[in-house]
């Protein structure tokens, strides 16, 4: 039970920009879900598409922020598997991996830094989890062919599985944004899980105690965050996937909401359109002073 588990998460957020929308971000989780919460790894990207001053959050968090700042930036860029093995510069570039390796807790709540909590998400996904590897959303389904031609969804993502050949077939059958791109990143002898297929990152618990030993730099999984696929942890979610783990779904629309302000749920489009960027950091400071006196 959720109870039992006072303390028992730490928090891995990668912020690249967005200083006022990542400070409501980790707010309204504490202010919801804080009595799980340990530590909050604040990785901040080497580069800022801005300049971007988080410090007024450290002063106000004190000793619950674990901050660190990569050496280099790897932004989208893969990785060689020898350097993800031997040189923790790179490895602890890659989003979320330097709590993934530095936590001790026995979850890690991975999450992008602009969602807006309304309620204590983290409970419900400690009284959920069961003995699941990870729990939160699975999939991105909406760009997925089998999901396009009724064959799968979330609940049943371990049910399905095609041979490469009918999944190709189906690309075919039913083209998507990114289906063009199978033939490059698949795996013939490994086609399960679905190109799609992840726990997506917006916002997961993973099970560290479950999942460590079988991740890089201790197991042979690719690290969460290396985008080696068609994604951001499609690979992890293959490789942990055929080592036996399981995950499970779980809707977190009624206790959290992605990309909170534009409600695009791809806050990276903010990034690349200054207008919007501008707009959504001051619908975000005017939350920070109503809400949190910041």
């Amino acid at each position: 039970m959720a109870e039992n588990r006072t303390g028992t998460v730490d928090v891995a957020i990668n912020a690249y920009g967005k200083p006022y929308q990542t400070a409501v971000t980790i707010l309204t989780l504490l202010k919801h879900s804080g009595e799980w919460i340990n530590k909050i790894y604040f990785i901040e990207e080497k580069k800022q598409p801005e300049p971007s001053n988080f410090q007024f959050l450290f002063d106000h968090l004190g000793d619950k922020i674990v901050h660190y700042r990569p050496k280099i930036w790897l932004w989208t860029n893969k990785l060689r598997f020898n350097f993800l093995m031997n040189f923790k510069k790179y490895r602890y570039a890659l989003r979320y991996q330097y709590a993934w390796e530095k936590s001790d807790r026995e979850y890690l709540l991975i999450m992008h830094n602009d969602v807006y909590f309304k309620d204590d998400l983290v409970g419900a996904y400690l009284e959920n989890i069961g003995n699941a590897s990870g729990i939160g959303r699975i999939g991105q389904c909406w760009v997925c062919p089998a999901f396009a031609a009724n064959l799968c969804n979330p609940e049943k993502y371990t049910e399905y599985k095609p041979s490469y050949k009918e999944l190709m077939e189906l690309a075919d059958k039913y083209p998507q944004p990114r289906t063009k791109e199978y033939a490059r990143v698949m795996d013939k002898n490994v086609p399960w899980p679905l190109p799609e297929c992840r726990l997506n990152e917006y916002v997961a618990l993973v099970n560290l105690s479950r999942t460590k030993p079988d991740t890089v730099p201790v197991g042979k999984a690719i690290p969460f965050g290396a985008i080696n696929r068609i994604d951001t942890g499609v690979q992890w979610f293959s490789d942990i996937s055929n080592l036996g783990h399981t995950f499970r779904h779980f809707d977190y629309d009624p206790y959290a909401t992605h990309s909170w302000i534009s409600l695009k749920n791809a806050g990276h489009a903010a990034l690349f359109n200054q207008d919007l960027y501008k707009y959504e950091e001051s619908v975000a400071k005017e939350v920070l002073k109503k809400e949190f006196g910041i």
